[in-house]
């Protein structure tokens, strides 16, 4: 996990949480959860998330700092995902497209 220490956190964001006071466990798998009960968990737990007045903060938080659970309505492996087409596309070298008002640049050499 990385250390944030050094970083002020305004968590204050937490505090309007619609899951403030839900059982963790709706949010976070047991050891061994797999398949149609471990859809069900994390289903309940993005209902919750769908309407939270601080989903975006909850996700920005989670997308940097949280490697386990349900965060900003999004589950370990959609963080993973997210986090690798966000690199994938930022690594990507960008297409120049000329001005839909200019025409390509033609260069004639002289001719004798």
């Amino acid at each position: 996990m990385p250390d944030h220490s050094h970083h002020h956190i305004d968590r204050n964001w937490q505090r309007r949480a619609s899951c403030r006071g839900t059982d963790t466990e709706v949010f976070f798998s047991p050891d061994g959860e797999r398949g149609r009960v471990r859809a069900q968990r994390e289903h309940t737990a993005k209902l919750i998330c769908q309407d939270c007045p601080v989903l975006t903060e909850c996700r920005a938080h989670a997308l940097t700092a949280e490697s386990h659970g349900i965060w900003g309505g999004m589950s370990e492996s959609e963080r993973a995902r997210h986090t690798r087409r966000t690199r994938h596309a930022a690594a990507r070298p960008r297409e120049r497209v000329p001005a839909s008002n200019s025409s390509p640049l033609r260069i004639r050499t002289p001719t004798a």
